[in-house]
């Protein structure tokens, strides 16, 4: 079985990194899948921008690019160009990161976008889901089923 490929959204990278909770769980749980080998995992580049501009006064900055290092050894890394961000100027999205992550998508050929905000995509060409639901596909389709892992994985 080909591993279904996903584009995380930058809020379930700032789940993980943050263990926010209720939302590290699924996260969790993402990385797991990816280390069986059930699922790829991806990036957009903005993303770790993001992150970083939103997690630095809550994680000392070294530590967090540590972090963000690591993640970037399960997950690969999409890039966005200077056309992507003039499209996305120019498309009428009333997000400009929904529509980086979702151009990055398309450009990998994701099967789904994982994200708490769906809605953010409902003009994407790759559909998007949340982690919760995407677990629950996985079981109904192919019998998988990860139990709740994130005390394994908590820093």
């Amino acid at each position: 079985m080909k591993p279904t490929r996903l584009l995380l959204d930058t809020n379930i990278l700032i789940d993980y990194l943050a263990q926010r909770q209720p939302f590290f769980d699924d996260a969790a749980k993402l990385r797991v899948a990816a280390d069986f080998g059930d699922v790829e995992l991806w990036l957009c580049a903005q993303s770790i921008a993001d992150v970083e501009y939103i997690l630095r006064k809550a994680i000392p900055l070294e530590r967090l690019r540590a972090m963000l290092k690591g993640v970037t050894g399960f997950c690969s890394v999409a890039a966005v160009n200077g056309e992507d961000m003039v499209a996305g100027l120019d498309s009428g999205w009333p997000d400009l990161e929904d529509f980086c992550i979702a151009r990055a998508a398309e450009r990998i050929q994701a099967d789904w976008i994982i994200t708490r905000d769906a809605e953010g995509f409902r003009r994407s060409p790759v559909p998007a889901t949340n982690a919760a639901s995407f677990f629950e596909a996985l079981k109904a389709d192919c019998g998988i089923e990860y139990e709740d892992v994130s005390d394994l994985l908590r820093a």
